[in-house]
């Protein structure tokens, strides 16, 4: 079913509503300029064909009555604009009285001055209210209005066959099943074209907010038309894009954007398999003294090969995200208490280790680890162990550093003071040995 083009932050009868209102104009140009050209026209002669009613009444009488039609029209739609402004909102119901009004304006004009051998004008002029209904009102108001201008031609060549000035009326009725199947082709098209648009400004609107998951559909087997060219354009930078939106440039992990995207789609994801998360929140031991003592550029250069060591060191389906300065954090999806410990323990090892090649080879790096487990039990549960794993990592920090600390409830961050229980060093001996 074709949805109509809407403002996803406003209801369906309000961007109802905005069209009527904007439709009112041009509906009143248009009934204006058809009505009185044809009034005028008639006046002076240069149409001098009978219609229906003129055979049977006299042309001012005719042309009085088309003037009533337009000025009715006109002032209807006018107030019609005006209780939309008031009221905001317009239901299903009033846009198709706005077309009801609409097809009685197209085949009432035609029943007072179009002559029965050319009322086929009325149904070529009907297309284009048929064409934007279907753009902006979907399929509900395109099928209305086709019932309605079956129902319209219909009236037209019942009159005229009553008035003896169609001698063939089936024959007119075989044209308004070509016309009813041509147009339902046609509608079918755009609204192909219109789904496929809202698609492609959909996929858009989320890569705006960070959410590049969305692929355009290219349908190959088709010829390409502009939304295909459109959409493989998108698809073809997308991974360029959400490297820009999405990673930190100096150490390749994901920034904070990436990793509140990509924790969200984790956390849905251990929701439905009743699984759990684990947050390393890791922080680098006196990283100030780096750029103290070798200045900014190496650090930089010392950032980028730590990057490049966490995502090494973490599992494949881990996130590595640098949250700034000399801060990181890993989300493990499906991983315990047990498994983020083991995984810590891999970082430090990692860090201690390993040789910057931008610092002198006596020079180490170590790491205070802070992290927190739980069962994914709602969407929150991210925003939650990030924070566990914050004041874990502050003990860890004031106990001495290159140590990782588990968090655990009833845990005091900010005084310094050792936490009760079970930390990870404990964890950690019991893993070495």
């Amino acid at each position: 079913m074709t949805v109509p083009l809407t403002t996803p932050s406003r209801s369906t009868d309000e961007n109802y509503a905005d069209i009527l209102r904007w439709q009112a104009r041009y509906r009143m140009l248009f009934a204006s300029l058809i009505g009185f050209g044809t009034i005028t026209l008639k006046w002076f002669g240069v149409v001098s064909a009978e219609s229906v009613l003129m055979a049977r009444f006299d042309l001012r009488g005719v042309l009085l009555a088309m003037l009533g039609l337009v000025v009715v029209y006109v002032v209807g739609h006018r107030v019609l604009a005006a209780v939309l402004a008031r009221r905001g909102h317009a239901p299903m119901g009033v846009v198709v009285g706005a077309i009801a009004s609409d097809t009685v304006m197209l085949f009432g004009s035609a029943l007072l001055i179009t002559p029965p051998a050319h009322f086929d004008r009325a149904l070529l002029l009907s297309i284009f209210t048929v064409q934007f209904t279907q753009i902006f009102f979907g399929w509900t108001a395109t099928i209305a209005n086709l019932i309605l201008i079956g129902a319209g031609y219909t009236t037209l060549v019942a009159v005229a066959a009553d008035a003896g000035m169609i001698a063939t009326p089936a024959e007119e009725l075989w044209t308004l099943a070509l016309y009813g199947i041509g147009v339902l082709l046609y509608v079918a098209l755009q609204g192909h074209v219109a789904a496929r648009m809202r698609r492609l400004v959909e996929i858009f609107q989320r890569a705006q907010d960070g959410d590049f998951s969305a692929r355009f559909e290219e349908e190959p087997d088709q010829m390409p038309d502009p939304v295909s060219v459109i959409g493989r354009a998108y698809n073809q930078m997308r991974e360029r894009l959400q490297a820009i939106v999405l990673t930190d440039p100096l150490s390749g992990c994901y920034n904070r954007r990436g990793l509140n995207q990509l924790a969200e789609r984790e956390v849905s994801r251990a929701i439905r398999q009743k699984k759990e998360l684990a947050v390393l929140a890791i922080d680098l031991d006196h990283f100030k003294r780096i750029n103290d003592d070798y200045g900014h550029l190496t650090g930089d250069e010392v950032i980028r090969e730590i990057g490049a060591l966490l995502r090494t060191t973490a599992r494949e389906a881990d996130v590595v995200a640098r949250f700034g300065g000399e801060e990181f954090t890993i989300l493990a999806p499906d991983s315990s208490e047990e498994g983020a410990l083991i995984l810590a323990d891999r970082v430090m090892q990692a860090f201690r280790n390993y040789r910057f090649r931008s610092l002198p080879p006596d020079i180490r790096i170590t790491a205070s680890i802070g992290l927190a487990a739980d069962w994914a039990r709602d969407d929150d549960v991210s925003k939650t162990l990030l924070a566990r794993a914050d004041e874990a990592l502050y003990v860890a920090k004031r106990n001495g550093r290159d140590q990782a600390v588990v968090w655990h409830a009833g845990m005091r961050a900010f005084d310094g003071t050792p936490p009760k229980g079970r930390s990870s060093v404990v964890g950690m001996l019991r893993i070495n040995e």
